[in-house]
């Protein structure tokens, strides 16, 4: 009964997460037309900007730049989707943890720690395990589904992790494949850039000889999304990512019976961040919001106090 009330709990707390995701992509996808609707009032020079928006989205008047820059988002999310790993994975040296082949102690180790998690979850897929040569300890999950998914840990971590923890991180990152946790990091990631690089050249777009007062007043809208959008895409990439992290957490502590392991497990990368500097060491910026942990100043993470707090309360 109490394993049933758990799990059902857990289930509610995932379709909460969920909801709040679509809330959130479909506020991008608002943004994104908006901008495009903008450019495109701009582009007919109006002279009413209510007239010229209504007529636009009626489609009295081809919406034209709103749809190339929808055309456009979709191409990038494509070949992104197409090539996540090459693009996570650049910058650092790396090696697939490929169980047909001979493996080191280590290796086996992390591989067999993956696959009793799944087994132990019954799950049905297997991501792909990657080490990463780097001397800062993280760890991320990236790919579009269940069937593509990876799993990447930095040797650092593997070498100063013990076993419990190691597969309490190895769980964190598996509730993130199983959450659909990395498809929302991918989509938003991309959509944040595409929609920043877009308010802040759209403005010097159709400039000519465009004096009308509707399309001048939607340039004046544009001027001041470029200052309000970097602070609205990061709050609402940190509404959704700290709830995401909450949930890995709490969905390691679920897969382990345990919180203690993914505690110890945070404590220490912490401190392994604290103790040294590795801003430079690190020059992939595409997977920061993928990491387990982050020390960005305006990071999309909780802080690992916050974190630590949350799984002490959760009751296994």
């Amino acid at each position: 009964m109490r394993k049933e009330k758990i799990m059902t709990n857990f289930e509610k707390i995932i379709a909460q997460n969920r909801l709040k995701t679509n809330a959130v992509l479909a506020t991008y996808c608002v943004i994104f037309a908006f901008i495009g609707l903008l450019v495109d009032v701009i582009r007919i020079n109006a002279n009413d900007l209510g007239t010229a928006l209504f007529k636009l989205m009626t489609f009295q008047i081809f919406p034209t730049i709103t749809i190339i820059m929808f055309l456009v988002a979709f191409i990038i999310i494509v070949v992104c989707i197409q090539n996540f790993s090459s693009i996570m994975l650049s910058g650092d040296e790396y090696k697939l943890i490929d169980s047909s082949k001979v493996l080191s102690s280590k290796e086996n180790q992390i591989h067999r720690l993956l696959l009793e998690l799944l087994e132990e979850a019954k799950l049905h897929f297997e991501p792909k395990l990657y080490i990463i040569k780097a001397p800062y300890m993280n760890a991320f999950a990236s790919g579009w589904n269940e069937s593509n998914s990876l799993i990447a840990l930095t040797s650092a971590l593997i070498e100063r992790l013990d076993r419990d923890e190691l597969k309490a991180v190895i769980a964190h990152e598996l509730s993130h494949i199983r959450h659909n946790d990395i498809r929302l990091t991918m989509c938003v990631g991309i959509l944040s850039n595409i929609m920043l690089l877009v308010a802040n050249f759209s403005v010097y777009f159709f400039m000519g000889n465009r004096k009308n007062s509707g399309a001048n007043l939607a340039r004046m809208i544009l001027l001041v999304l470029q200052i309000i959008l970097p602070f609205l895409t990061l709050l609402l990439q940190m509404y959704l990512s700290r709830t995401r992290e909450y949930m890995a957490d709490s969905g390691a502590a679920f897969l382990m019976h345990d919180n203690k392991p993914m505690i110890r497990a945070l404590q220490k990368i912490s401190n392994d961040y604290k103790e040294n500097d590795y801003k430079d060491t690190d020059t992939n910026s595409t997977r920061s919001a993928a990491y387990l942990f982050s020390t960005e100043m305006f990071s999309t993470h909780p802080s690992i106090k916050n974190r630590i707090q949350s799984l002490s309360r959760r009751v296994i």
